[in-house]
């Protein structure tokens, strides 16, 4: 039995998937981008309210409750501010979800003192009204020009910004960009995978004017150019008048602003003198590009792709499997990569975990012995705790959902659960001579256990069947003392009487 028991854990061990927080409904989806960087605020806002109109007119008021745009301004997934007169975000605040199960339609009225069906008008789920946003956006985006980039997403639930996040430093921008691309193409093709980005952003070409050796001999720095250029090639106010609508501000800009060959004969004066000389017979023009933002990593460079993930179809673990093959020839041809995101997270809760559990176990152990006062009744009650895992593996497939971090703080509380039936089970037990004085002894316990199992998996049932909102992040930890309840209750009324009987070589009389 105990071999068995260990064997389908161990199978249904491999078959379950881990994620680091279970996914709940948000109630807002976000409009993110930019437009072509020379655009001021005015600009901005005149390109982004083709978007607005565009959202308003498809949007469902028992979903959307407010469209909030900001110009000038946008948010990362990591709520990171980036300022720039070119950038919007756009919040589609929702309505929360209508009650979608028996207990939230029927019971949760009348237990709770705050309830309002009227907000709660929303059918579908965030990830539905995100999709819709994008095919709206899309249309648009195709025939508005000025749009650089725009992003439909909704926040990300848990405690990482991004399901896949993977770092490529150890090389020149250039190879920088093209391990980038190999790696979005590789995340691509991958089933479950949107919303691929990375931080790679390429500015403006800009001209960078250096004054050369001739004209350092005639004494000219950059200062002076940079003065006599400003003049002519910026946006200036230079004056104020009134007039019947009010107050009107005078700018002048140069027609020719947007020509590179204007500029080559643009004259300025020589120091010291009253005579003007070709801009470029005395400096050098220098185009270059560069990245908008610079990312280090320990001093040194690197670049990053983020995605997100559908947990129903990939988790992380399974997509970091699947793009071993590319990472691994990334590697070869000397890149250095740093993986981020929830596997990051996933490793580093897993290890932590394993610890807690793991001194959680020593201490019951040295409890237990100190009680008993022997070492073959304690390992009875302590073996109790490896295979009530089963349990929870069960639960968490019949309710569809993978092993998060919630539940595997659920399985260390139910760790001493069962260790509280097993010891009150071989307390009663451990004086009997034959199997029938104890069998006797056994069935004495069977209602204060199935009780008290009972009444707990029944104060856990609403928030195992009828969770929502956000209290979805809790449902695991509630799967796997239940589920696990159930199966330790199983475990201590018929495997712990039998392995003692069968350790302590019990005999009929």
């Amino acid at each position: 039995i105990l071999v068995s028991i260990l064997v389908l854990t161990v199978g249904l061990m491999k078959m379950t998937k881990f994620q680091l927080f279970p996914d709940f409904d948000v109630t807002q989806v976000y409009i993110t981008g930019k437009v072509n960087i020379n655009n001021d605020l005015e600009d901005t806002e005149k390109v982004v309210s083709k978007l607005e109109q565009d959202v308003l007119k498809h949007i469902d008021p028992k979903e959307v409750s407010s469209v909030t745009s900001v110009i000038g301004m946008r948010l990362d997934a990591k709520n990171h501010a980036e300022i720039g007169e070119n950038l919007f975000h756009i919040f589609i605040d929702l309505h929360e979800r209508a009650p979608d199960n028996f207990f939230n339609k029927y019971i949760n009225p009348y237990l709770s003192l705050d309830y309002n069906a009227s907000i709660l008008s929303r059918a579908r789920p965030a990830e539905a009204i995100e999709k819709d946003v994008k095919e709206w956006i899309a249309k648009t985006k195709a025939s508005e020009k000025a749009f650089e980039e725009v992003v439909v997403s909704k926040p990300q639930t848990g405690v990482v910004a991004h399901d896949i996040e993977i770092a490529l430093g150890g090389m020149e921008d250039k190879k920088l960009l093209e391990g980038l691309e190999k790696l979005q193409k590789a995340l691509a093709s991958i089933d479950g995978v949107s919303n691929i980005a990375n931080d790679a952003e390429i500015g403006e070409k800009e001209l960078k004017i250096k004054v050369n050796a001739y004209g350092e001999e005639l004494g000219l720095d950059e200062q002076q150019l940079s003065n006599e250029l400003r003049a002519l090639y910026l946006k200036g106010e230079y004056g104020k008048i009134f007039n019947s609508s009010g107050l009107v501000r005078m700018r002048i800009e140069s027609t020719q602003k947007d020509s590179i060959a204007s500029i080559k004969n643009v004259e300025v004066h020589i120091p010291n003198s009253d005579q003007k000389i070709a801009l470029s017979e005395v400096a050098d023009f220098i185009f270059q590009q560069a990245f908008v933002t610079i990312s280090k990593d320990d001093a040194e460079r690197i670049r990053t792709v983020t995605a997100s993930l559908n947990k129903k179809k990939n988790t992380s673990s399974e997509v970091m499997k699947k793009l071993e093959p590319t990472l691994d020839e990334l590697k070869a041809n000397g890149y250095k990569l740093t993986i981020k995101g929830e596997e990051q997270e996933n490793a580093k809760t897993q290890k932590e975990m394993s610890q807690a559990g793991l001194a959680a176990i020593f201490l019951i152990f040295i409890t237990l012995v100190w009680l008993f006062d022997s070492l073959k009744n304690s390992l009875i009650v302590l073996s109790t705790i490896p295979l009530v895992f089963l349990g929870v593996l069960v639960g968490h497939m019949i309710m569809g959902i993978n092993l998060t971090m919630p539940s595997m703080i659920g399985v260390i509380g139910l760790a001493g659960v069962v260790v509280n039936d097993g010891l009150i089970m071989v307390s009663f037990i451990r004086n009997a001579k034959d199997v029938e004085t104890l069998m006797r002894k056994a069935k004495t316990r069977l209602r204060p256990i199935l009780m008290t199992s009972i009444t707990t998996v029944l104060g856990l049932s609403t928030l195992i069947f009828f969770a929502s909102g956000q209290a979805m992040i809790l449902q695991p930890m509630a799967i796997s003392l239940g589920f696990g309840i159930i199966w330790a209750t199983v475990l201590n009324l018929l495997y712990v009487p039998l392995f003692y009987a069968v350790s302590h070589r019990i005999k009929k009389v």
